[in-house]
């Protein structure tokens, strides 16, 4: 009798086992694909934050990966609540990972939430069309008021301590945490950002705007030919006379000019021709200076900032107005980079009235532009995501005298200003002519052990001919098809042991907050020749901020072999 008690207790020990270990297999197999669905989910979720703009996030296809994401996530919940998984919660362990597990899932839930309400707000602003005067001071402050909304609901949700968690499960909260403050960050900013449009929309202000020409560049800009003032009141943005440069130089030594601009270019007198500014990509800078010679200027005054908008600027902006006619010629997307950079100097000659010609053509143009902007008729969303391109790339950059509103264009990225951990290179134009449309340059960069290589190719391909204005020589000793330029490489600050070969060095100091090496080189028509610098970076710089130049066609990068194929301001990790 007692013998068939055991058997009968190891029968039930051994379906129990049985059924213990097929509990375990069937909550594993569950678990797994719970881990599945929150990857996936937050996948979708990150592709939505990190392709973000006004404009995308109002596209089909973001609605298509919230849904997908929110997908994701309620298969998720059903699996953590199934009657498979919850009694795992009871256990000390594998409790806290499923009731770990339980917390990401609600956090990327109400990430959506929010997500999907901020885009329902933002649909609503954009239908009410691209509105006039007071009405775009209200639809900015209403754009606010759905970033602070979206801010303070994402800084309620925490995804939990990571801490003692498998794994895959401490890395799945680590990257929500860091994705959500990452959101923060860029709500912050554009919530500042909102705010500062706001107030200069609502003005009133006055404004120096700087036409940049491609066609000549300086550093991280083109070379400001014209100026014109421009007037902000409740909304309403009044352009005045569009003035060339070149009749507004004043006499030696009129406008005072310090700091590091005078240490390092005192032989160029920049104070009383701007288009002998920006040989530094930091902005502020020469937007400081150019505001005391605008001053100084006959009809100029004093003004609360200075913008300066190129060649690209008025390309991408005529992709969201339409085109626009001048004279008789229609500009489009199209065809007005190769108008401005190329097709205006086919009838131009230096000294002559043709040159004048084409001054008024370039400032009517951008006039044109501008009333176009100013009369509506676009998409909001396109001109916004539009405009914060264009300041990624700095052919677009905004500088406020007031130090407040100054900071928040510097933390946007509008501002045009450098940090301690940028690295910029460009090429200025030093012979006069307009080559620059023709001018290939390559940076390729790599990091190891603490040391920097950069080799700036640069190409010639000018055409054999072409109008003098054009293709020079406009520089004595200089030859048709030579281009003359200042290869100016800014470094990250406390840069040490630098060396620069493959030019002739010009100038080794510093440029606010970073260390700065210049050469100046000749190419003619059809060669190429490759600059070099050597430096040992900062043992605790551990990112780079690589500066665009502004160049059409833009340069390319090439990072530890990794290239990028805009030129725009990026982040890049240094190879330690």
């Amino acid at each position: 009798m007692a013998k068939t008690r055991r058997t009968k207790r190891r029968r039930l020990l051994l379906v129990g086992a049985v059924l213990v270990l097929g509990w375990i297999v069937l909550a594993s197999w569950r678990l797994m694909t719970v881990r599945n669905d929150l990857e996936e989910g937050g996948a979708a979720l990150r592709s939505v934050r990190r392709d973000a703009t006004v404009e995308s996030l109002l596209e089909p296809s973001t609605t298509d990966s919230l849904d997908r994401a929110r997908v994701r996530f309620a298969a998720a919940r059903s699996g953590l609540r199934s009657v498979v998984v919850s009694p795992l919660r009871m256990l000390p362990v594998i409790g806290r990972q499923v009731r770990a597990a339980d917390k990401v899932e609600s956090t990327a839930r109400g990430a959506i939430g929010i997500a999907d309400d901020a885009v329902t707000e933002l649909r609503e602003l954009r239908d009410r069309g691209s509105v006039t005067g007071p009405g775009r001071v209200e639809l900015v402050r209403d754009l606010n008021k759905v970033v602070v909304g979206a801010r303070r609901r994402l800084a309620t949700l925490d995804p939990g301590s990571s801490d003692a968690l498998i794994r895959s499960l401490h890395d799945a909260v680590e990257d929500l945490r860091k994705e959500r403050d990452d959101a923060l960050e860029g709500l912050d900013r554009a919530d500042r950002t909102t705010t500062a449009v706001a107030d200069l929309l609502e003005g009133p202000g006055k404004y120096l705007l700087f036409g940049a020409n491609n066609a000549e560049m300086r550093i991280g800009s083109g070379m400001f030919l014209s100026a014109a003032p421009l007037l902000v009141r409740d909304g309403t943005l009044v352009l005045g006379d569009v003035r060339p440069v070149a009749e507004l130089v004043l006499p030696k030594g009129s406008v005072p000019v310090d700091g590091d601009i005078a240490r390092n270019w005192p032989w160029l007198d920049p104070g009383r021709d701007p288009r002998q500014l920006a040989l530094t990509p930091d902005f502020p800078q020469s937007a400081a200076v150019a505001r005391r010679w605008w001053s100084r200027v006959p009809g100029g005054a004093d003004v609360d900032g200075v913008i300066s908008v190129d060649v690209a600027a008025v390309r991408e902006l005529l992709r969201v107005v339409g085109p626009v006619k001048v004279d008789g010629t229609r500009y489009d997307a199209k065809n007005v980079a190769g108008q401005l950079l190329r097709g205006q100097y086919r009838t131009a000659k230096a000294g002559t009235a043709g040159t004048e010609e084409r001054r008024d053509r370039l400032g009517e143009v951008a006039r044109a532009v501008f009333a176009k902007v100013e009369s509506g008729g676009w998409k909001v969303d396109a001109l916004a995501s539009t405009l914060v391109e264009l300041a990624q790339r700095r052919h677009l950059l905004v500088w406020s005298s007031d130090p407040a509103v100054e900071r928040t264009w510097l933390d946007v990225g509008v501002g045009g200003g450098i940090g301690p951990d940028t690295l910029s290179v460009g090429l200025a134009n030093r012979g006069g002519e307009k080559l620059d449309p023709f001018i290939r340059t390559t940076a390729t960069v790599t990091t190891s052990g603490g040391k920097l290589r950069l080799e700036y190719l640069v190409r010639n391909d000018a055409p054999a001919t072409g109008p003098r204005y054009q293709v020079g020589p406009n520089v004595a000793g200089m030859v048709a098809g030579e281009h003359r330029g200042i290869v100016v490489v800014n470094l990250p600050a406390g840069t040490t042991d630098v060396t620069i070969h493959g030019a002739r060095e010009i100038l080794r100091s510093a440029d606010g907050p970073t260390a700065v090496v210049a050469a100046e080189l000749s190419l003619a028509r059809g060669k190429e020749l490759t600059v070099s610098v050597e430096a040992t970076l900062p043992r605790d710089l551990q990112r780079l901020v690589l500066e665009p130049a502004a160049r059409m066609p833009g340069t390319a990068w090439i990072v530890d072999g990794h290239r990028f194929a805009v030129d725009r301001r990026r982040s890049v990790r240094v190879d330690r």
